[in-house]
């Protein structure tokens, strides 16, 4: 590592050098942790805190401050035998409550247990398209957006090729509340050219990375729209986390910092896109199974069986750094963004925080503030687990109150 990275890492890290007996310990919590997120991502007992939520970029509003009732009526060869195993089971004979009970679960252990198994192997052999229905050209936003070079006219070839940004840049432009945020008066505008004029250039680089991840995310899934806004904010704060701790470095280019942490956490989006699809399939597939085993009360129990939740910390856990492997690599990186690339690439490999580049520092650093701060806003982080949690990334104890003091889950744009 040269000399310069040398310096300007030690704006990030505390450097200190920790003996085995606190590695393992660090390591110990960081797992904990991590895992420990996954599941108040799924529990449908924590609710995000909207204290520093952006609301302008979030779809909370829309789809989780009330009932949805607009949900497409989706009747698919699955829900079929689904609903014929429903009506055959009521035509039989009930089973005494006790007994029943017990097969019930025997069946909901046996089905989760498959949905899981289920999910991580064909989550694995998905392509990006498939993970995500979509994919942004962030290949193009990438080779441009950090170039002196840039214009208004290169951001709107992103506009033009991608109708769902399109629709995102008007939609946020046309915004009263952001329009007062980047210092300027409200009017309907149509043209993507001159909502990204209005915008500004430098805060398009911000923006745009995350408005093309937007469309990514299912907001609207009635089994996991609880999860949703977990997944969105954790997403924000990593990506501004990253550019806030980038910044602190006087890097020439913090703003790049954005588009790292979305790449770094939209896998956790496909995991929990397809999650309902996935364990209904795993649930059909078992029910068919009993069927043909002639297991007759586990087949009509099967009706009784609702997507399982808890499965899906540990599908997370799994599989997010092998799908977001697939997403670094269906990326074409350039000579010029190849640093991105490395920055990326040290983190999914667990490279030791004082080995990476300060680009690779800032994103670890990021992820474990993310993490925490959702947590703590919960009270569902463990208080004396702190100084380990943050030693493990070698971030200063005084960078994190300067961090939570700028409100990240709130983009700072410029006027």
């Amino acid at each position: 590592m040269a000399l310069s990275d040398l310096s300007m890492q030690s704006l990030l890290t505390t450097n200190k050098k920790y003996n085995e007996e606190a590695n393992t310990l660090a390591q110990k919590i960081t797992r904990m942790t991590r895992e420990r997120h996954a599941k108040w991502l799924v529990s449908l007992k924590y609710i995000l805190d909207q204290s520093d939520v952006d609301s302008t970029l979030s779809r909370q509003s829309e789809f989780c401050d009330s009932v949805i009732k607009k949900e497409e009526e989706r009747i698919t060869d699955n829900q079929r035998i689904l609903l014929k195993c429903e009506s055959e089971r009521v035509e039989e004979r009930r089973l005494a409550v006790e007994e029943r009970q017990k097969v019930v679960m025997s069946v909901v252990s046996d089905i989760a247990e498959h949905a899981q198994s289920y999910m991580c192997q064909k989550l694995a052999e998905m392509s990006v398209l498939q993970l995500f229905g979509r994919f942004p050209d962030f290949s193009y936003f990438s080779s441009i957006a950090y170039s002196p070079s840039l214009t208004f006219s290169k951001l709107s070839v992103l506009t033009t090729n991608d109708n769902q940004l399109k629709s995102n840049v008007l939609e946020l432009v046309n915004n009263p509340k952001f329009c007062q945020r980047i210092g300027k008066s409200p009017r309907s505008i149509q043209d993507p050219k001159v909502a990204i004029g209005t915008i500004g250039i430098d805060n398009c680089c911000l923006l745009l990375p995350i408005l093309m991840a937007k469309p990514l995310l299912k907001w609207h899934d009635p089994v996991t729209k609880s999860i949703a806004p977990k997944l969105w904010q954790h997403m924000v704060l990593t990506a501004n986390v990253t550019r806030i701790r980038l910044e602190q470095t006087e890097s020439k280019l913090p703003q790049q910092g954005i588009l790292l942490g979305v790449l770094r956490t939209i896998s956790h989006f496909a995991i929990v896109n397809h999650f309902s699809l996935l364990f209904e399939d795993a649930q059909v597939a078992k029910l068919q199974w009993y069927r043909e085993s002639n297991l007759r009360e586990e087949y009509y129990a099967c009706g009784e069986v609702a997507p399982d939740l808890s499965i899906l910390p540990n599908v997370i856990h799994k599989l997010e750094l092998e799908l977001t492997r697939k997403v670094v690599d269906a990326i074409e990186w350039t000579p010029f963004t190849i640093p991105m690339r490395n920055a990326l690439e040290e983190d999914l490999d667990g490279v030791p925080v004082l080995e990476r580049s300060d680009a690779g520092v800032a994103l670890a650093q990021a992820q474990a503030y993310a993490m925490f701060d959702t947590l703590d806003r919960s009270n569902a982080f463990v208080d004396k687990h702190k100084p380990f949690w943050f030693a493990n990334v070698q971030m200063p104890p005084d960078a994190l109150q300067t961090i939570r003091d700028m409100n990240p889950g709130r983009i700072g744009l410029s006027k």
